[in-house]
């Protein structure tokens, strides 16, 4: 399973780009036709994980191969249908009627129903495997190719996040088995799937391979043949020719091939996850907010961005924004890099460098604090620049990196000054940071009905509007300073072709689109 956020499952965190829906039907599109030549070929992909990686346990993109979501993004960004063909909802989104290609079969050659929806739904609702809430989802087979699913409690990001990221599971091959044992059946390590690949072998803890599904619904795939590695994202195992493509690379790292016209990189940005500074306002140091826009001023987020590797084009903000804002390109203005202003509002607070030390202080204090974060390469980098930064205009910071599970848990408890760590747009965690019991002591009343509308809204245009009206709030406030969004970084041989940025950069996600070009390794 891919690491969590303070304890937000994949489910909940979203893995991978989406989408808001603004219509009320959605039809399936049209997909490319497929290169013929790359037939009979094989790419080599690298995970952490083992021989369960297609089973909810794991919950990553490898998934793909075997199992059909209802819909999933095309290069565009653009909802296309793949288990349902056509879909509609209630007027409120909690209930939605999928209609259901009646042309998938599962890869023992029984049909793929409604029945298999609502089971999955069922079985990844048990207490024992936590997938969804207890008593927030569930379905009703109309009949065998209608099936009507009800979300109760989940927030409509996690209501849309069901189209294309819950895969579906064999009914007829799992029905009779235990689900408080789910994540250790056997089925997992030689699933039988209805996508666009079928299991062939595994060796434990080493490989895992996989071949083109020749009854697949939309035509038996370009690429013949799929082999999983399991280990670490390694970049000598791509420059050996061991592997063709290595998800989730350090951003920096892949600077190592840069250089070299075998490979092409290709990343995909979170538009619920960012990276950011937490001010903890029971600390004096961080009650004004001049003193966090002062901060906030002196950080060069647009060469942060060429620091970490990460393209220009990557989206700054100073508040969270909408996933609908994210692909229209409707977010927050964020606030300039302005170090003159940063010095002129520390000026205007007291905070001065009387004695030419370089650190300014006020009524004998120094302004200096320490910052807790992840201990790990990319976090330590993003840390020593704010530091560097930081200093320019006066003020000292101390890094203290801890084990990620150690930061994670200090975060929570909010004992600190300042915390560099992840800052997901999830209803419970804008709670845990802006709401009445706020873990970074932040409290304005505008905020608290705004949380509270958006734990339920539903409708994108609703949320939209709700994440505007937070959004001005604060912007001026600046409880948070955002740095970059999470972005993913995907390094590939140039053969392997039909990726690309944003919204097409995992090829275990899209494989049935991709092919090979004969070009020497």
């Amino acid at each position: 399973m891919r690491p969590t956020v303070l304890g937000v499952s994949p489910h909940a965190a979203l893995i991978g780009l989406l989408t808001m829906f603004p219509a009320a039907t959605f039809m399936a599109c049209e997909r490319p036709t497929r290169d013929p030549a790359s037939q009979g070929s094989t790419i080599t992909l690298l995970y952490q994980g083992d021989e369960r990686i297609l089973g909810p346990g794991h919950d990553e993109e490898p998934k793909f191969l075997v199992f059909l979501p209802l819909a999933k993004l095309d290069a565009n960004g653009e909802m296309e249908g793949r288990l349902a063909r056509s879909w509609e909802h209630s007027r409120d989104y909690r209930t939605w009627t999928f209609h259901l290609r009646t042309d998938v079969r599962w890869h023992d050659g029984v049909p793929a129903t409604a029945h298999d929806v609502k089971f999955t739904l069922d079985l990844l609702s048990h207490e024992n495997i936590g997938y969804y809430p207890p008593g927030s989802v569930s379905a009703r087979a109309v009949d065998d190719s209608t099936v009507m699913v009800t979300y109760q409690e989940l927030p409509a990001l996690d209501v849309r996040t069901d189209l294309t990221w819950t895969v579906f599971y064999p009914r007829h091959l799992l029905e009779g088995l235990n689900p408080a044992e789910c994540l250790e059946w056997d089925f997992w390590m030689h699933p039988v799937g209805n996508g666009p690949y079928r299991y062939v072998r595994h060796a434990p803890q080493t490989m895992l391979e996989l071949e083109a599904n020749p009854d697949y619904y939309d035509g038996a795939p370009a690429i013949q043949r799929v082999i999983i590695r399991f280990g670490a994202p390694n970049l000598t195992e791509l420059i050996s020719g061991n592997v063709d493509v290595i998800p989730y690379v350090d951003a920096v790292d892949a600077l190592a091939v840069s250089d070299d016209a075998r490979f092409l990189t290709y990343h995909q940005i979170n538009p619920v996850i960012n990276r950011a500074i937490f001010w903890y306002q029971m600390d004096p140091l961080f009650r004004d907010s001049r003193v966090r826009r002062a901060l906030t001023l002196a950080i060069d987020r647009s060469e942060l961005l060429r620091t970490m590797n990460l393209p220009e084009d990557v989206p700054i903000t100073d508040a969270p924004y909408t996933t609908q804002q994210f692909r229209r390109a409707e977010l927050p203005e964020p606030l300039p890099y302005d170090p003159r202003e940063a010095g002129r509002l520390l000026d205007d607070v007291g905070w001065r460098d009387s004695d030419g030390d370089g650190i300014r202080e006020r009524e004998g204090e120094e302004f200096r604090f320490r910052v807790l974060m992840p201990g790990v390469p990319d976090w330590e980098r993003m840390g020593v620049f704010i530091q560097q930064s930081l200093r320019r205009v006066g003020v000292g910071m101390e890094l203290l990196p801890l084990d990620p599970a150690a930061a994670a848990a200090r975060v929570t408890r909010g004992d600190l000054s300042a915390s560099i760590f992840m800052f997901t747009r999830t209803p419970e965690r804008l709670q845990m940071y802006f709401g009445p019991s706020s873990i970074i002591g932040y409290h304005n009343p505008e905020v608290y009905p705004l949380l509270e509308q958006a734990a339920v809204a539903v409708s994108p245009d609703e949320e939209d509007r709700i994440f505007r009206q937070l959004a001005k709030i604060l912007r001026e406030d600046l409880p948070v300073t955002f740095l970059v969004p999470r972005v993913l970084t995907v390094v590939a041989h140039r053969r392997v072709r039909g990726l690309s940025s944003p919204f097409r950069a995992f090829a275990a996600r899209h494989m049935e689109d991709l092919w090979i070009e004969d070009i020497a390794r």
